[in-house]
């Protein structure tokens, strides 16, 4: 995982990105002949959900839910800084441009993560991710569900806590409260064969955390430039960093508030954020895959990774191939693309586009940004 950017790099990129603004649901909110439809079930799962409205500038198929959960934030280790704990957190949902059409229609549906110093509308972005653009015409024809993860928040449920005295639960709102109330509110294929689990950077190793820990909700997994390994010293460092810089925080939330930090060394920033060392073979994509708890997803699992041949993420590349090997020597079919490349949208998108199509479509000869075929 490469070192995240100094305080002041993310916050110039935060300056120069717009405010999403959104209209409310329905016919007089919607671009074009799409509406959004209602919720059947808007507080289930443990979530509570304050509007539901069109996302901005996307085509009218997009739309932002606004909840609110006991797992963002939890109090823990004295009495809070911040009331109340709980804050608002996003979702976005990208619907099928046929949904309103065939209500009956059971889809799929793609839990799509964002990496480190990102948010809510990072794969929707025009010049990041694009999941609009990037998905038409695709072999996926379901829903994309883009959750909010944090800035630093590295897809855990903080066993410590944040200098302000409490702790992001974002596992358990992702996997234990998201996933039931999509299903609730959506026309969903509502077991494991209709979800697919994937994400960039932080939300590489997200995707692959879940997908380890949780056969029973995924079925295929795609992990673009990922974190593989949270034993290695740049990782440690990485995230170590991220719990100081951004902390807790969330788009602006936060932010500036030194109580979403964590203070302290490396080692108590990762217990913090992963719990004692002993616990984290659990929680690693490397040590998941010596397990075996990538068995269930042969032929449906893809790792993507540049730092080829010395250049850019190198550091990532190597991590990637270690994991590669392991699900090699576990004999588990996966499809796996390196090359020269750099920790960059330009990259992610191809690989996005070439992991739908290996899960549901046709199986692409050649890996995406010019690599060829599969590497051994």
């Amino acid at each position: 995982m490469r070192r995240p950017a100094v305080l002041r790099r993310v916050l110039s990129l935060l300056a120069t990105a717009a405010l999403a603004l959104s209209v409310p649901a329905g016919p007089a909110g919607a671009a074009g002949p799409f509406a959004l439809p209602s919720l059947p079930s808007p507080n289930a799962a443990g979530l509570t959900l304050r509007s539901w409205s069109v996302a901005a500038g996307q085509g009218g198929r997009m739309g932002d839910a606004s909840v609110t959960t006991a797992a963002v934030f939890a109090p823990h280790g004295g009495t809070p800084t911040i009331d109340p704990v709980q804050v608002p957190v996003r979702v976005r949902v990208l619907l099928p441009a046929d949904y309103q059409r065939d209500p009956a229609r059971p889809y799929r549906v793609l839990y799509l993560l964002h990496g480190g110093t990102g948010d809510v509308e990072q794969w929707s972005k025009t010049d990041e991710g694009n999941v609009t653009a990037a998905l038409a015409g695709s072999a996926f024809d379901g829903i994309v569900v883009m959750p909010e993860a944090g800035k630093a928040g590295w897809y855990s449920d903080w066993p410590g806590h944040t200098d302000g005295f409490f702790a992001p639960q974002w596992e358990t709102f992702h996997v234990g409260q998201l996933v039931p109330w999509i299903d609730a509110n959506f026309n969903t294929v509502k077991a494991a064969s209709g979800r697919a689990v994937a994400g960039v950077s932080m939300g590489g190793y997200g995707a692959l955390r879940y997908a380890g820990r949780y056969p029973q909700v995924f079925s295929a997994v795609g992990a673009f430039s990922p974190g593989t390994d949270i034993y290695h010293p740049g990782a440690q460092a990485v995230i170590a960093d991220s719990a100081w810089t951004v902390g807790a925080s969330i788009l602006w939330t936060g932010l500036f508030d030194g109580k979403f930090r964590v203070t302290g060394d490396t080692p108590y920033r990762m217990a913090t954020v992963f719990g004692p060392p002993a616990t984290w073979p659990g929680q690693n994509p490397v040590n998941l895959a010596l397990d075996g708890k990538y068995a269930s997803y042969g032929g449906k699992m893809a790792l993507y990774a540049g730092g080829a041949g010395g250049t850019g993420e190198t550091d990532i590349g190597a991590g990637t191939a270690a994991l590669h090997q392991d699900l090699k020597d576990r004999a588990v079919p996966h499809r796996y693309c390196q090359g020269a490349g750099e920790h960059k949208w330009p990259y992610w998108v191809p690989e996005l586009k070439d992991f739908v199509a290996y899960v549901y479509g046709t199986k692409p000869q050649s890996c995406p940004n010019g690599w060829g075929p599969e590497t051994d």
